[in-house]
């Protein structure tokens, strides 16, 4: 291997850290040995055919990313969903796509992370507005308002409770929303992202 392919294929190595090791290891093969076949002598022709190792690696990233069936999303853990929705929004503004679905795209994740910080705030928003009511209601228990201090931590605790018992199934409603965002990208993917960058030596020999 020459030195040209040799930092090439480091570089790359680096850039794919978001990969599983396997993958991560049957990709970099994959292009090695492409590279080596194509006798690439030059750092200037491999950037032309493939583009720099992070513009190669942001591609196929991209391309893994979209690479889930819908059964898959839903048993993945929702920061690897982000992950993905992250690394084929990148792939998406790399590909030579025009400005308005670009802006749509944005303007759809935009939309969903709104609506999850709304719910985050209202949340927050309500314990805390419950935190000050057990406060107040503990100190009126040692005055002569006592009565009134009870019904306010009777109020405070079974609201507190029932947000509690519900807190559960809001979090299932977050994971469900990521993963049909997540699911929604990856098809958006597949139809923008016509080339398949995400190669091993298997799919390689399998075409």
């Amino acid at each position: 291997m020459t030195k040209v392919i040799d930092d090439y294929i480091f570089e790359l190595e680096q850039d794919l850290s978001g990969l599983p090791e396997k993958e991560r290891q049957d990709v970099l093969e994959f292009y090695r040995e492409f590279l080596l076949d194509g006798d690439f002598v030059r750092r200037s022709t491999i950037e032309q055919e493939l583009g720099t190792p992070k513009q190669l690696s942001i591609k196929i990233l991209a391309d893994y990313s979209t690479n889930s069936d819908s059964a898959s999303v839903k048993a993945t853990a929702p920061r690897s969903n982000l992950k993905a929705i992250w690394y084929i929004l990148l792939g998406i503004c790399a590909a030579p796509i025009g400005i308005p679905l670009i802006l749509l795209i944005f303007a759809f994740l935009a939309v969903c992370l709104a609506f999850l910080v709304t719910l985050a705030v209202i949340v927050f928003t309500f314990f805390l507005k419950q935190g000050f009511l057990l406060v107040k209601a503990i100190a009126l228990l040692f005055t002569g308002s006592w009565a009134a201090g009870s019904l306010y931590l009777g109020q405070a605790l079974i609201a507190i409770g029932i947000v509690l018992l519900l807190l559960p199934w809001l979090v299932k409603l977050v994971d469900f929303l990521i993963a049909k965002c997540t699911t929604a990208m990856r098809n958006l993917g597949k139809n923008v992202l016509k080339k398949n960058y995400f190669q091993t030596n298997k799919n390689h020999k399998e075409n």
